[in-house]
């Protein structure tokens, strides 16, 4: 089955709203059986609108929208819709009864009459349930095609999708299981992947995606079958390929993040982490932190801004070990690694991590590098990675290397 998703709104087009419903619908379809082959904004013109829906309906067979279901004049999607299949709006009154009650739930006794309009309904649609608003969806039916409108708030469209719309269209689909597998990759680039992978994608079930992301190059593997185990048995051995040809680039799967991952192999390792950070700004002890058990394996982050700070300046040297360890260079192999030794001795961690500030030397070569030392017992490590991209930018990824490298290290039984 193809399928179409409209977000309607002109505050999308004008940059007011970022649309994540249309991404949140392209997954669950997906995951639904429906091939998504077009997906579009649409501002709050009536005349558009119906184009859209025309268009739409001559080329989907699944049509979703969000947006445009409010109770103001230039909420014009039913509009749109009765328009397009020659259907008179009218209301229902059982709908104007429980919006009514709506209102009084939340203290307010007189419905203003403008939301009457919410109650519209044509011929060919029933209601759709939305117990987070006052605006009911609608599902159409209409010589072979199905139109969902679900209104925009994306907490009201989740629950209307998980209780009606999903069922609904995995029952159209007869799609049974869908397995998802996500494994994430740090240290090649998608074109590298993509060479090495090649002859694994194209395939409909299992299908094998590839996606660049700020936190690195994801694989995701879905398969469709009749029970979870058939799911699965489709997804192991493409997996199990996939982790043969990459080996440790792939650094965790599903829902881990960086952070999470490496909590993990530090407690299978009964280990702790300490950090000394002279390149992130704090940003990994943040993500660190934000891990639900870090307390059983993070010990503490000493942070100091860039080295040409003279108010950083005593503290980097006391995180290089001295003037001596400053003079050498606060951007360098020699400073990393004695970064990350400081980080086991000064915060009584069996890992330590150690991260430059980024270079602003002259040479393009060496602008915006960073070096992070890893340090344990069993072994000493310092990767090299450059960031040259704005602050806001550089020091989410540059934080997310730090970690992937540690998690990559420990896997490797490197450190």
């Amino acid at each position: 089955m193809n399928g179409e998703i409209i977000a309607i709104g002109r505050e999308l087009l004008m940059g007011e709203l970022v649309d994540t419903n249309t991404a949140y619908f392209a997954q669950e379809l997906a995951n639904a059986g429906v091939t998504v082959r077009w997906a579009s904004q649409v501002g709050d013109d009536i005349e558009h609108l119906h184009e859209a829906f025309e268009r739409a309906l001559d080329r989907s067979d699944v049509i979703i929208t969000s947006g445009g279901l409010g109770p103001t004049s230039d909420d014009l999607t039913r509009e749109a819709v009765a328009s397009v299949l020659g259907e008179e709006l009218t209301v229902d009154r059982d709908m104007v009864s429980w919006i009514e009650g709506v209102f009084k739930e939340r203290g307010i006794t007189e419905m203003p009459r403008t939301n009457i309009k919410q109650a519209n309904i044509i011929p060919s649609a029933s209601f759709l349930p939305n117990p987070g608003g006052t605006a009911p969806g609608w599902w159409v039916k209409n010589n072979g095609s199905d139109i969902f409108l679900t209104p925009g708030p994306p907490r009201e469209i989740k629950r209307m999708w998980n209780d009606h719309i999903g069922p609904a269209i995995r029952q159209m689909t007869g799609s049974g299981v869908v397995h998802t597998r996500i494994l994430r990759t740090a240290g090649m680039t998608e074109g590298g992947i993509d060479e090495v992978l090649s002859d694994l994608f194209g395939q409909e079930n299992p299908y094998l995606g590839i996606y660049a992301h700020t936190n690195g190059i994801e694989l995701r593997i879905i398969a469709r079958a009749a029970t979870d185990d058939d799911a699965l048995a489709m997804t192991e051995p493409l997996e199990a390929e996939i982790r043969r040809r990459l080996g440790p680039t792939i650094w965790g799967a599903d829902n881990d993040s960086a952070a999470s991952r490496l909590g993990d192999l530090l407690v299978g390792s009964s280990m702790t982490v300490g950090v000394v950070d002279s390149g992130t700004g704090g940003t990994v002890a943040s993500m660190l932190s934000h891990v639900p058990d870090h307390a059983r394996w993070f010990r503490g982050s000493m942070v100091t801004g860039p080295g040409g700070s003279p108010l950083a300046t005593p503290l980097l040297e006391s995180m290089l070990g001295g003037p001596a360890g400053r003079t050498a260079g606060a951007v360098s192999e020699a400073a990393a690694h004695q970064m990350a030794v400081n980080a086991r001795q000064l915060l009584g961690a069996d890992l330590g991590i150690g991260i430059t500030p980024p270079s602003a030397d002259d040479d393009e070569q060496m602008k915006g590098t960073i070096f992070v030392g890893l340090s344990s017992p069993d072994g000493e490590k310092v990767v090299r990675g450059r960031f040259y991209q704005s602050a806001d930018r550089a020091l989410p990824r540059a934080a997310m290397f730090v970690l992937t490298e540690a998690t990559r290290a420990l896997m490797a039984d490197e450190v």
